[in-house]
């Protein structure tokens, strides 16, 4: 099974995303790291900036193969060859509301074009993979036609195209299977649309039928919905079938990088690399999972250098609660623990949230004792990077109203905000940072704590 990586052409077409040529250069570093088969570096045609980050992806002699996109046109595939990329990618649509609606082709004339521009490519020293956009809704005897016209004039690969995300896995893999059939011999990508939410099962059935290379982007970035995400389709493949040939371990450097450099965050509950993905509330979960982790997580966090959370709230049992604790070093009796553990609950019904300072303050009345394990009256500046697209005024507006923010200054260099904090603990200042990211239009944050003050002129 192959991966080609489209993060750096799929990718870039997320909306309100735009990559520098430094930001390219190090996500294609990263996906080399990975393993990934091929890189699709971008379309030359849609700028200089692009056109300038292949050239240098290519200088970098990757092990990955380098990728360039282009539409059939001879420009766009000159453009490709110029920028030094070995292989192309022409696309021309082959659905019915495409070539009527869109190109305002017969589909005779359809063919001569793909024909043509891939005997063009070929004839330049270039590999070219054909992809026929919009292909789960081409009439399949007509999809075979133009298919087979492609590789005739040299493309040794088709890219089966679910561009609007329609395809069933039942379906996608008899679809899958029926075109081998009729198919000259070639390799075959599978490049699936995440629409209802089945794009990578979609490409899971595909490989099953034979095909051999799943398209991904670095946290299913993309049109719309996306494409399947490259963590998870490693995954799935290395733990449910045994595929091994990916590295794992950038993975998260790789989707992490990616959320800085995009602005493009997770969803909490996304599998893999999601916040919550190795997160366990339940008090019956929770006791499973301090007893076996392997009651209640499909696969060790260690795999991708991550580590299992523990979530405490009304929800939680007391083996939590005493594991918790017992990391802050305070040891307390069963019936202490039955007292933690009633107030924890009755709290948490009260709260959306439940912090260690909590659990350790609720502890310490429980108890009677002091436990000083926590620091205190902490200051901090948190310093924002704003969305271009957003009047940084706005994100001011928003920041200035929280609680514990003294200050709020608007900066020249690499960070537009700068906010000025005083909090009562580490938990606090990190809850207040959660809360200012979840601002509209804030991109990323980076927070410096202050270690000591010093009195102005000699003043106290």
């Amino acid at each position: 099974m192959e991966i080609l990586d489209t993060t750096l052409r799929e990718g870039e077409q997320t909306p309100y995303v735009n990559f520098t040529v430094d930001e390219k250069v190090e996500i294609a570093r990263l996906l080399d790291q990975v393993g990934v088969d091929m890189i699709e570096a971008g379309d030359p045609s849609v700028s200089p900036n692009v056109a300038k980050a292949i050239e240098r992806i290519v200088s970098l002699g990757l092990r990955a193969e380098i990728v360039a996109h282009s539409v059939a046109s001879r420009s766009g595939i000159d453009r490709a060859k110029a920028c030094g990329a070995k292989r192309v990618a022409i696309f021309y649509a082959t659905s019915k509301i495409h070539l009527d609606a869109k190109l305002h082709k017969t589909p005779d004339e359809a063919v001569a074009i793909i024909r043509e521009h891939v005997a063009y490519a070929r004839g330049l020293g270039l590999k070219v993979r054909y992809t026929p956009e919009d292909a789960t809704r081409t009439d399949f005897d007509f999809l075979v036609q133009v298919c087979n016209a492609a590789i005739e004039a040299g493309a040794d690969r088709i890219s089966f195209a679910d561009t609007l995300g329609i395809m069933q896995p039942h379906i996608f893999y008899e679809r899958v299977c029926e075109l081998h059939q009729h198919l000259l011999p070639c390799k075959m990508d599978l490049h699936c649309h995440d629409d209802y939410g089945l794009a990578l099962a979609n490409a899971m059935a595909g490989i099953r039928a034979g095909a051999d290379c799943i398209h991904t982007t670095v946290n299913g970035m993309g049109e719309r919905t996306g494409v399947p995400d490259l963590a998870e389709t490693i995954l799935a493949f290395h733990n449910l079938e045994g595929e091994a040939k990916f590295n794992l371990r950038p993975l998260m450097e790789l989707s992490s990088y990616l959320e800085k450099v995009s602005g493009f965050f997770l969803a909490p509950n996304k599998p893999i690399t999601g916040q919550n993905a190795f997160s366990h509330k339940s008090g019956v979960h929770t006791n499973g999972i301090l007893k076996d982790p392997r009651t209640y997580e499909p696969f060790d966090p260690s795999l991708l250098g991550r580590e299992r959370k523990i979530v405490i709230d009304k929800y939680t049992g007391k083996s939590a609660v005493s594991a918790r604790l017992a990391e802050y070093g305070i040891e307390v009796s069963a019936s202490e623990l039955d007292v933690i553990v009633s107030r924890i609950k009755n709290l948490g019904d009260q709260r959306k949230q439940l912090f260690d300072t909590d659990i350790i303050e609720i502890a310490e009345l429980v108890t009677g004792r002091e436990m000083d394990v926590i620091p205190h009256d902490i200051s901090a500046m948190v310093m924002v990077e704003v969305e271009s697209h957003v009047y940084t005024s706005s994100v001011v507006r928003r920041v200035r109203g929280f609680t514990n923010v003294n200050n709020v200054y608007e900066m020249t260099g690499d960070y537009d905000v700068s906010a000025f904090v005083n909090v009562e603990n580490v938990m606090a200042l990190n809850n207040l940072i959660e809360e200012i990211r979840t601002v509209p239009g804030v991109k990323r944050t980076e927070t410096r704590m202050v270690l000591k003050k010093y009195p102005a002129n000699g003043n106290k």
